[in-house]
């Protein structure tokens, strides 16, 4: 349940994410007393990240209204997240 409603998708959207989305959500992690380690490898932060692109999606829906997903569902928008900023395979991008 989201905001009275039950929802049962969440769309994201990596894509228009900005510069500043990232910081906000650096700084919502640290916030919520989650420290990162590597960026890369810090399964946290992806989920972060990931609850940013459901935000920026649907801003009517807040990151804290993601902390009650299943965990399974929550690792499955962390694979997303690192799969989107991490796992690309076009080497142009490096």
């Amino acid at each position: 349940m989201i905001n009275g409603e039950e929802v049962k998708e969440l769309p994201y959207n990596f894509e228009d994410m900005t510069a500043r989305d990232k910081l906000n959500i650096g700084k919502r992690i640290k916030q919520d007393g989650i420290p990162v380690s590597v960026e890369e490898l810090d399964s946290d932060y992806h989920f972060y990240l990931f609850a940013g692109a459901v935000t920026k999606a649907n801003p009517d829906i807040d990151i804290s209204d993601l902390m009650r997903l299943g965990a399974k569902d929550a690792q499955k928008g962390t694979g997303i997240a690192r799969n989107f900023f991490y796992m690309s395979t076009d080497a142009t991008e490096e």
